[in-house]
């Protein structure tokens, strides 16, 4: 009986937890692909390849080595002028996060242009002459 059915999956629902909704589509799953429907898929890697070519990478990496100050946006505009890359092929964030795991980001830049010592001790002459 349909009603009879309604009831056991509330019942059902209820007392694990999940919603009427929820047990409806593990039943589904179930006479669809057997007990094996119902174990958790993985996620398959659906990878593409990488957003930004090799090359256009290395070169990248030249153009900061180059001038350390120079921004993502500029590197970026830089290729775009040379003809490396179309406009609109390398995204500002995706340059970003491949240029900050190689090692030349910002700031791993600028630890490596700075010299001198870390901090330095601050001290006037007399006291209370600050």
């Amino acid at each position: 009986d349909a009603g009879k059915v309604k009831e056991l999956r509330d019942q059902i629902a209820k007392a694990n937890g999940l919603s009427e909704r929820t047990i409806r589509r593990y039943l589904a799953q179930f006479r669809e692909y057997g007990f094996g429907g119902l174990k958790p898929h993985r996620r398959k890697a659906t990878r593409k390849s990488e957003a930004i070519p090799l090359h256009l990478l290395e070169q990248a990496i030249l153009l900061r080595k180059e001038v350390p100050s120079r921004s993502v946006a500029q590197i970026i505009q830089i290729l775009e002028w040379e003809g490396l890359a179309e406009s609109g092929q390398i995204k500002r964030s995706t340059l970003q996060e491949k240029l900050t795991e190689k090692g030349y980001s910002t700031r791993q830049m600028r630890l490596y242009s700075q010299t001198g010592a870390a901090a330095r001790r601050f001290q006037k002459r007399h006291r209370n002459q600050l």
